[in-house]
C-alpha cells in the first residue's frame, strides 16, 4: 500500500514538475550575441561575446544552445562547444546548467579566414524538466553581421613588372595649371589672360609681369575586376580562389592609389549581396570615405557574373571617358576583352593589365 502511494506521489510530483517547466522554463531567459567590431580585414581575429541570462527563481537543469554561421569564420577551441563543419555552414552546439538568477558570459576568439558579409540571424535555446520528459525551444532573433574586408597585400605581391606607376600616375596629359596655386611671377607671354597680370610687379620692373601658376595633377583611376576566366565563360565562376586573389589585388591598388591622392573608382561584372543583380560601378573619387566604400563593396561582392567584361567596358565607353587610367584585373586577355580595352585606349585613356596568376592546388 505504501509503495502504491509512493508511486502515485512520485507521478504527481513529476507531473507538477513537468507542468512547471512547461509553463515557466522560457520565462526570464534571454540570449544576446555580438562582435566587438563591425568590420575587420581578412586574416584578422575578432572577439565574439555571447550572454545567456536566467532571470527567474526556476533553475534550468539543462539548456542546449544551437546556432549556425558560414564557414569563413574559424572559432578557436573552447570547452563546451561542439562544432560540426560543412562546406558552407558550421553548426555550433553547447550544453549548460543555469542556476536561478544566473548569467553566463562567453568570449570567443574568431579568425576571419575569408572576406565577405557574415550573418547570424538567430540562435535556438532548448530546455526542459530535470527528467527530460518535456522540452521547450525558442528561437532568439539576433540580426548579427560582421563585414570582412579583403586582405591588403604588400606591393611586391602584385603581378606587375614595375610598381612605381601606382605612385607616379601624373603623366603629362593630367598636369594642368591650378588657378589657386601661385608660385611667383614671370614675364608676360602671348596668350596669357589679362586677369593673370600682376600690376604691382609690372610697375616695379617696367615690363609686363603675370602670376606664375603652380601645377596640380588631376589623377583618375578606375579598377576593373573581371570575374571571367575566358571570353567564352558563362555565369558560373570556375576558379573562385583565383578571383578572391584578384579582389585582394583590387583592394591593395585602391589603398595605394588613394594614399597618393588619386581619384579611384571601381567596376566589376559581379553584383552585391542583397542588391539587384547588376554590375558594380563606383565613380572615381578621392573623398575621405572612398576607401571604406570600396572595401565595403569588395566585401559584399558576390562571385556571380552579370555581364561579360567586354560588354561592361562598352557601357563605360558609351559615356566617352577621357584622361582616365583603367587597371584591368583579369584571369585572361582574350580577343574580345583586348578589343574592348583597345577602344578605351584609343579614346585617350590609359590601360594597364594585371593578370591574376593560376593558383596551384594544395594536396
Amino acid at each position: 500500500m505504501q509503495l502504491t502511494w509512493l508511486m502515485i506521489s512520485a507521478c504527481i510530483l513529476i507531473g507538477v514538475l513537468s507542468l512547471v517547466y512547461q509553463r515557466g522554463a522560457m520565462r526570464g531567459l534571454t540570449y544576446t550575441r555580438y562582435f566587438t567590431k563591425d568590420a575587420v580585414f581578412e586574416g584578422d581575429t575578432v572577439e565574439m561575446v555571447e550572454v545567456i541570462s536566467n532571470a527567474k527563481w526556476l533553475p534550468l537543469p539543462w539548456l542546449r544552445l544551437e546556432s549556425s554561421i558560414q564557414t569563413g569564420l574559424r572559432f578557436g577551441d573552447q570547452a563546451n562547444l561542439d562544432i560540426y563543419t560543412g562546406d558552407i555552414y558550421q553548426n555550433h552546439i553547447s550544453l549548460f546548467y543555469l542556476r536561478p538568477y544566473r548569467r553566463i558570459k562567453r568570449h570567443h576568439q574568431v579568425m576571419c579566414a575569408r572576406r565577405g558579409l557574415f550573418r547570424l540571424d538567430s540562435a535556438t535555446l532548448t530546455t526542459g524538466d530535470p527528467l527530460g520528459l518535456i522540452s521547450r525551444a525558442h528561437k532568439f532573433p539576433l540580426h548579427l553581421e560582421l563585414l570582412v574586408y579583403p586582405q591588403i597585400l604588400a606591393l611586391q605581391e602584385l603581378p606587375l613588372p614595375n610598381h612605381s606607376w601606382i605612385g607616379e600616375l601624373a603623366v603629362q596629359r593630367w598636369i594642368v595649371e591650378d588657378p589657386f596655386l601661385t608660385s611667383g611671377i614671370r614675364e608676360y607671354r602671348p596668350g596669357d589672360a589679362m586677369g593673370s597680370i600682376n600690376w604691382k610687379a609690372t610697375a616695379r620692373t617696367g615690363t609686363m609681369q603675370v602670376h606664375k601658376r603652380d601645377y596640380t595633377a588631376d589623377h583618375r583611376l578606375v579598377i576593373c575586376l573581371n570575374l571571367e576566366d575566358s571570353d567564352t565563360m558563362w555565369r558560373n565562376i570556375n576558379d573562385p580562389e583565383r578571383i578572391e586573389l584578384g579582389i585582394r589585388y583590387a583592394a591593395t591598388v585602391a589603398d595605394q592609389a588613394l594614399r597618393s591622392g588619386i581619384e579611384t573608382g571601381f567596376i566589376c561584372n559581379g553584383h552585391l549581396i542583397d542588391g539587384p543583380r547588376q554590375s558594380v560601378r563606383i565613380g572615381p573619387s578621392a573623398a575621405a570615405d572612398q576607401f571604406e566604400l570600396l572595401l565595403t563593396t569588395l566585401a559584399r561582392l558576390v562571385l556571380d557574373r552579370t555581364v561579360s567584361m567586354p560588354t561592361l567596358l562598352e557601357e563605360v565607353l558609351s559615356e566617352e571617358p577621357v584622361d582616365t587610367d583603367y587597371l584591368l584585373i583579369t584571369c585572361h586577355q582574350g580577343e574580345k576583352l583586348s578589343k574592348a580595352a583597345d577602344q578605351l585606349l584609343r579614346r585617350g585613356n590609359g590601360m594597364e593589365w594585371m593578370i591574376i596568376p593560376e593558383i596551384e592546388p594544395v594536396f
